[in-house]
């Protein structure tokens, strides 16, 4: 045992196949063949992958304590991936609701964040630790979108490439700005009827943003900040998430309050593709494997991750007529949580692993079984 800050110890006891330690603000790791789970003593929403590191597969995690000052943690899974380590812990005063990290600078993410009921939302950098790793330092504001007043509920960063641009979605507004001249941004209004729930960029068309209203899916064409495609009922209730096919164009995956996974066709909207029964309560999450579209993770307040796989055969219709269900596409229920799953993210670095957060602050990293790994190296 060893104390890494006053308030922060590790312990590592060894159980047959498992691993069992504390990192940190008392956040427990276990970790075993094919799952590993970290528990943290402050409630969570946010994971992102570290999309900007090319050689660790590291995400981070941001808290969200009423109490407490929060905290901004960089995971990271060793390399013969026996164990989770916290590489590195930051201070970030507010809570915080959403996190994306910077796809090109490792030092860099942004966040939503809420502070005596209002929302901020605002681009970080972390900072230099001059040697003196006891000392955990606060994040650094990079740029800040505070001149808009508005309930935020994401930031999305430019797809691809290096790029000074994101868009910051408003319950009743998008705002694209410039991280490196906030002062330079173009605006669309959702419409008094729309609360904008989330959005999702186009890898494909970096002019289009979709997000989600109630129920329904619309459609921003970034260059003239205006409607486009709309989906008038992706769901019965409320629209909860959206991602974009990286390797299809057109394609999007849908979660809702009416535990559906949706798959649609931007240029069919009438009706969705394929229909999973996802969770037994709200599905939250859902997201695309970076580099193998087949497989969907999804998560939701029933405390379980699932691994999905959508192939071309199953978007069809049982001999019913109806969308072929769970039984054709559910490869594997990860149950190592015990509260709502509000964050999911795949590794950017390696494919077959992903990272999972709960709102009791316990982190799971998991990973695709090897039955699976092979059925997808086979068709490549």
């Amino acid at each position: 045992m060893f104390t890494l800050r006053p308030r922060v110890m590790l312990v590592i006891i060894a159980i047959m196949s498992m691993y069992v330690g504390i990192c940190h603000s008392g956040v427990i790791l276990i970790t075993y063949f094919e799952a590993y789970a970290v528990f943290a003593p402050f409630q969570a929403r946010c994971i992102s992958a570290q999309t900007a590191d090319r050689e660790n597969n590291r995400w981070l995690v941001g808290t969200l304590s009423l109490r407490y000052e929060n905290e901004v943690h960089v995971l990271q899974l060793g390399e013969n991936s026996s164990e989770l380590v916290c590489q590195g812990l930051y201070t970030h005063r507010d809570e915080i609701w959403d996190i994306a990290a910077c796809p090109f600078n490792t030092s860099l993410f942004s966040t939503v964040y809420s502070r005596a009921g209002e929302t901020g939302t605002a681009v970080w950098k972390i900072p230099e630790s001059r040697g003196n790793k006891s000392v955990v330092l606060p994040v650094e504001v990079a740029a800040s979108l505070s001149s808009v007043p508005q309930q935020w509920k994401c930031t999305l960063w430019w797809p691809s490439g290096q790029h000074p641009q994101v868009a910051s979605i408003g319950t009743e507004k998008i705002v694209l700005w410039n991280v490196e001249f906030p002062q330079n941004m173009s605006q669309a209004s959702a419409g008094g009827s729309n609360h904008l729930e989330v959005g999702s960029w186009d890898p494909h068309d970096f002019n289009n943003i979709a997000t989600a209203s109630e129920g329904s899916i619309q459609c921003w064409d970034l260059r003239t900040m205006s409607s486009s495609t709309k989906i008038d009922q992706a769901h019965v209730l409320q629209t909860r998430h959206i991602d974009f096919n990286p390797q299809k164009k057109h394609l999007i995956a849908t979660a809702g309050d009416d535990s559906w996974i949706r798959i649609w066709d931007l240029r069919k909207p009438s009706s969705p593709l394929h229909n999973l029964l996802g969770h037994h309560h709200w599905t939250v999450r859902v997201k695309y494997n970076p580099k193998y579209e087949e497989l969907i993770l999804s998560s939701g307040t029933d405390a379980v991750v699932n691994l999905w796989r959508v192939i071309d055969g199953s978007l069809t219709k049982s001999p019913s007529g109806l969308p072929r269900g769970l039984e054709d596409s559910l490869l594997r229920s990860y149950t190592e949580h015990e509260d709502s799953v509000y964050g999911i993210a795949w590794s950017a670095l390696d494919p077959w692993v992903f990272a999972s957060v709960d709102y009791d602050g316990r982190v799971m990293v998991g990973s695709v079984p090897m039955s699976t790994r092979k059925k997808l190296k086979g068709k490549m």
